[in-house]
C-alpha cells in the first residue's frame, strides 16, 4: 500500500486500497504521474512489397507504468522487433535502458520490463525521484458509466490525460489478428491517441482500471485491456516468465430454432452448442462430445453465448476463463440426448496456431523469393494493408485458403529483367497470385522450389523455360538462360542481396551459387574456388561472363563492378577488393 499527503489541503489517502473520498481529477494524475514512463523503442521498418531493400531503423513510442520497483507494464506491440529499449520519466527527458522480464504475451499484447541494472534503476531514482507503483482497479471502480482517465504520451512530448466514462465491456473478435482476438475489452469514451498504448486508465481511486490498447473503429472509441485479464497474464508472466495461454478444446455456437427441432430440444431451451471437439484437448478430456448443449458456466446461465456479470454486465460465456491458468476447473451444465447433468473440465496449455491469414512479427517472418524479376513475397495482412495503401484491394484472398497454407503473390517486379517485359507490353502481373512454378504447386514450398530451379541451372541446366501459372489464367514463361542475369539486376541495384555466407565448395569449382537461405530466403554468394583453384576471398568485385564472345566462363558474385574471369585471375571493373 502506498499512503501519500494529497494535493489537497487537511487531507491523506492511501492509492491502491481506495480512500474514502473521491479525488478530482487533477490531484489523480499528479498522484500517479511518478508511476509512469515514456517507452521509446528502436525497430526496423521494410518495404514488405520489396523484402530484399535494407530497413530503416526508426523509434515507436508508447507508455508504461510501474506495477513494482523493478517492473513495468506496456503493451506488446510497443516493443516489438526491438533493437533497443529505453525509458523516461514523466519529469526528465534522461533515457535509461531497460530490458524484458519475461516473454511478451502476443495474445493479450502485453509486456514486462525491467531495468537493465541496478546501476540504471539507481539513476533513474536519483534523477526521477522514488519508484511509485500503482495497483489493480477492483469490480466495483470497472463497472459501466464509472468514470475513468486515460494517462499517457498520447500525441504529446509530456504526460497528458484524457477523461471520461466506461462505455461497455465487450467481446472483440478479429480472426486475422494475432494479438487482441477473442478477448472482452473494456469500451469507453475518454480519447485514447498514439503514443497511449501500454498507460494506465485509472480511477478516481487512482488504480489500473485498464491498459491502452487499441483505437475504436469511430471516434471517441478506445478500448482497453481489462485489469482483470492484465492482472492474470502480467501475474503468471512474472511468477514463470512468461505466460501459458490454455484452450478449452471446443467450437461452441449459440442454439437456434433450427439446432433446436434437429436435436429435440424444448422450443425455450437456451445455451451453446458444441460443434467441434479438439483432439487431445481439455474439453476431449472432459468427456464432451459434439452436439452437447452447455447450459452454465460455473453456475451462470448461459443465454445467446452470453453470462451476466455480477458487476460488468453481459459477457461473452467464456469470459471467466479467457486468461486462465493452465490446471483451473470449470463447472459447465451439460444437456446430453434430453439428459442433465454437470461436468468438469481442466484447462490444458495450448499452443495457439497460427490464423489465417498471417501476421508479422518476431514469432512469425514470412517467405518470399525472386525469380526472373519477380518479386514473389507470401501473403501476410501487413502486405495486403500495404497493398491496399497503394490503391489496389487484395482483401479476396484472406479467405482463399484454409488455415495452415501459403498464398503467394507477385509484390514487385525488378526493372531490367524478363518479367518487366511481359508488364511492359500489356500484361499486369503485379498483385496476382502464384498458383505454380515449373509445374510444381507453391504452398508452403517457395524457398524449395526455387533453390531447385537454380541448383538445375548451376549444374549446366539452361535450356528451355520455366512456366509461372498465375491467377486469371495467365501463365508466363522466364528462359532458363536469363535468369542468372535478372539475378543480376537485383543483387547490382541491392548490395544487401550479397551480404551474407560466403563458403567454400570445391566440387563446384568456378561456378557461382545463387540461391537463397531458408528463413527470409535472402539472395547470398558463396566462396568458392575459380577455375585455376584459387580461393576467392569475400570481397571480390562481381563478374561476368562475356555474352558477345560467346564464353562460357563462370561468375563471381560479391560486392560491385562487373567483368569476367579468365585463366584464374579475376579482372573486374569497378574498384579493389574489400573485407
Amino acid at each position: 500500500m502506498i499512503c501519500r499527503i494529497l494535493l489537497i489541503p487537511g487531507l491523506i489517502g492511501c492509492l491502491g486500497t481506495g480512500p474514502a473520498f473521491a479525488l478530482d481529477w487533477r490531484s489523480v494524475k499528479n498522484e500517479v504521474a511518478s508511476s509512469i514512463v515514456r517507452v521509446h523503442v528502436v525497430h526496423e521498418v521494410r518495404n514488405r512489397s520489396k523484402p530484399y531493400r535494407e530497413g530503416e531503423l526508426q523509434v515507436r513510442r508508447g507508455t508504461g507504468f510501474f506495477i513494482d520497483a523493478d517492473h513495468f507494464v506496456t503493451n506488446q506491440h510497443i516493443i516489438e522487433g526491438a533493437h533497443a529499449i529505453s525509458i523516461e520519466g514523466v519529469g526528465s527527458k534522461e533515457k535509461f535502458t531497460v530490458d524484458l522480464a519475461a516473454r511478451p504475451s502476443i495474445e493479450f499484447d502485453l509486456a514486462v520490463l525491467k531495468f537493465a541494472n541496478h546501476q540504471e534503476r539507481a539513476r533513474f531514482e536519483g534523477i526521477n525521484g522514488g519508484i511509485e507503483s500503482l495497483e489493480w482497479a477492483d469490480w466495483k471502480e470497472a463497472q459501466p458509466g464509472e468514470q475513468v482517465a486515460v494517462l499517457g504520451f498520447g500525441n504529446s512530448d509530456q504526460l497528458v490525460a484524457t477523461q471520461g466514462i466506461i462505455s461497455n465491456w465487450e467481446a472483440r473478435y478479429d480472426l486475422f489478428q494475432r494479438r487482441l482476438d477473442h478477448v472482452t475489452l473494456i469500451r469507453t469514451d475518454a480519447a485514447v491517441n498514439p503514443g497511449n498504448s501500454g498507460g494506465p486508465a485509472v480511477s478516481r481511486e487512482g488504480r489500473v482500471i485498464g491498459i491502452s490498447a487499441r483505437y475504436g473503429e469511430g471516434e471517441n472509441i478506445g478500448l482497453l485491456i481489462p485489469f482483470s485479464t492484465a492482472a492474470q497474464v502480467v501475474g503468471a508472466m512474472r511468477a514463470r516468465g512468461r505466460f501459458v495461454a490454455t484452450d478449452s478444446g471446443m467450437v461452441t455456437y449459440s442454439v437456434n430454432p433450427v439446432l433446436r427441432s434437429t436435436l429435440g430440444l424444448d422450443p425455450d431451451q437456451q445455451g451453446v452448442v458444441v460443434s467441434h471437439v479438439v483432439p487431445g484437448g481439455s474439453a476431449e478430456a472432459a468427456g464432451l462430445r459434439r452436439w452437447d448443449v452447455l447450459t452454465s458456466v460455473n453456475g451462470k446461465a448461459i443465454r445467446h453465448s452470453e453470462i451476466t456479470h455480477d458487476f460488468i454486465g453481459r459477457v461473452p460465456y467464456w469470459f471467466p476463463f479467457n486468461a486462465a491458468y493452465p490446471g483451473s476447473e470449470l463447472t459447465f451444465g451439460l444437456m446430453r440426448k434430453g439428459k442433465v447433468s454437470n461436468m468438469t473440465l481442466k484447462l490444458e496449455p495450448a499452443e495457439m496456431p497460427r490464423i489465417w491469414l498471417p501476421k508479422e512479427g518476431d514469432d512469425y517472418n514470412p517467405e518470399w523469393g525472386y525469380l526472373g524479376g519477380l518479386v514473389i513475397t507470401e501473403v501476410t495482412r501487413e502486405l495486403l494493408e500495404e497493398v491496399e495503401s497503394m490503391g489496389n484491394w487484395r482483401w479476396d484472398l484472406v479467405n482463399d485458403e484454409p488455415a495452415g497454407s501459403k498464398i503467394y503473390i507477385v509484390s514487385a517486379i525488378e526493372p531490367g529483367t524478363q518479367a518487366i517485359s511481359y508488364q511492359e507490353y500489356g500484361v499486369d502481373l503485379l498483385q496476382l497470385r502464384v498458383l505454380s512454378i515449373g509445374g510444381v504447386t507453391v504452398d508452403g514450398n517457395l524457398g524449395a522450389v526455387l533453390d531447385e530451379i537454380y541448383r538445375e541451372i548451376e549444374a549446366g541446366d539452361t535450356i528451355g523455360a520455366v512456366t509461372v501459372e498465375l491467377e486469371k489464367n495467365i501463365a508466363i514463361k522466364l528462359r532458363r538462360n536469363r535468369l542468372r542475369d535478372d539475378m543480376m539486376a537485383l543483387s547490382v541495384r541491392y548490395p544487401v542481396v550479397q551480404k551474407a555466407g560466403i563458403e567454400s565448395d570445391p566440387s563446384t569449382a568456378g561456378r557461382t551459387a545463387l540461391f537463397q537461405t531458408p528463413q527470409h530466403r535472402w539472395l547470398e554468394p558463396v566462396r568458392r574456388s575459380n577455375t585455376a583453384g584459387v580461393d576467392v576471398p569475400r570481397g571480390w568485385q562481381q563478374c561476368w561472363p562475356d555474352a558477345m564472345a560467346g564464353d562460357p566462363a563462370p561468375m563471381i558474385v560479391a560486392n560491385k563492378g562487373y567483368g569476367r574471369e579468365r585463366d584464374g585471375t579475376v579482372g573486374c571493373q569497378g574498384g579493389e577488393a574489400e573485407d
